[in-house]
């Protein structure tokens, strides 16, 4: 039986509004009460309760605060997969040699993502992954972890940083960079960067960065055009020409 255009307008119409309340959820700092919700929604509170409860039933946990409101405490939740052995060894590659790179917040992610990605794999895709023994092996230049955090926050959010450079004659020099990507090869980290000194592009070792200010100026380009521009002139090129 098919359901009638009405019906399925119906139903459409509430699936988006569920997953607009979801994202209003996800945006807010602090917990929301359910006026605020409805305002923002266009609808009642009555509708605002009737969705959060539909969302708790579909796996999303949302937290109700007496006298503060709703607060999503899950920010995306996995519903149950499937994957062929390939790709459950593939996954577990990844991230074990995601636990060799000398990123402390990337080593937590990846046993993180271990976690949640055994507690959804069906029974016997579980077993598989812990049976499993492919592994990665990488020895790499000590990196300052709190430089290499930075770099991370400065790519997210397109902002300019200043950093004092060593290049491989030992000459020192600052340099305003605009950042965009960063590559892992072999032994190395590098960050790939547009330099206001030299108005070009260039790869720096994040081995060699002595000092690094994380400014507030967002750089006047999206960092995936200054991808897309630097991958066509360098064709992943790994020579340091600084």
């Amino acid at each position: 039986m098919f359901l009638s255009d009405k019906k399925l307008e119906v139903q459409m119409s509430r699936s988006i509004r569920l997953l607009n309340l979801l994202q209003h959820l996800r945006e807010a700092k602090y917990p929301v009460t359910s006026q605020t919700l409805a305002a923002q929604l266009g609808i009642s509170q009555r509708s605002v309760y009737r969705d959060i409860e539909t969302l708790r039933q579909q796996g999303v946990r949302i937290d109700a605060c007496a006298g503060m409101g709703f607060q999503l405490k899950e920010d995306f939740f996995l519903p149950p997969i499937t994957l062929n052995e390939t790709e459950v060894e593939a996954i577990f590659l990844a991230l074990h040699w995601l636990k060799s790179v000398p990123d402390g917040e990337l080593q937590c992610a990846s046993s993180s993502v271990l976690t949640k990605l055994n507690s959804v794999l069906p029974a016997h895709r579980q077993h598989l992954l812990e049976q499993t023994t492919l592994r990665a092996f990488n020895v790499w230049l000590p990196v300052d972890m709190k430089i290499l955090e930075q770099i991370r926050m400065a790519i997210r959010r397109q902002v300019k940083i200043s950093v004092m450079y060593w290049d491989e004659q030992q000459r020192e020099s600052h340099r305003i960079l605009w950042p965009f990507a960063m590559g892992y090869f072999n032994d190395k980290i590098m960050l790939a960067a547009w330099c206001e000194l030299r108005q070009a592009f260039r790869n720096f070792r994040i081995d060699r960065i002595q000092q690094l200010h994380l400014s507030q100026e967002i750089y006047p380009q999206f960092k995936q055009k200054l991808f897309h521009q630097w991958w066509t002139q360098e064709v992943c090129s790994t020579t340091d020409k600084n």
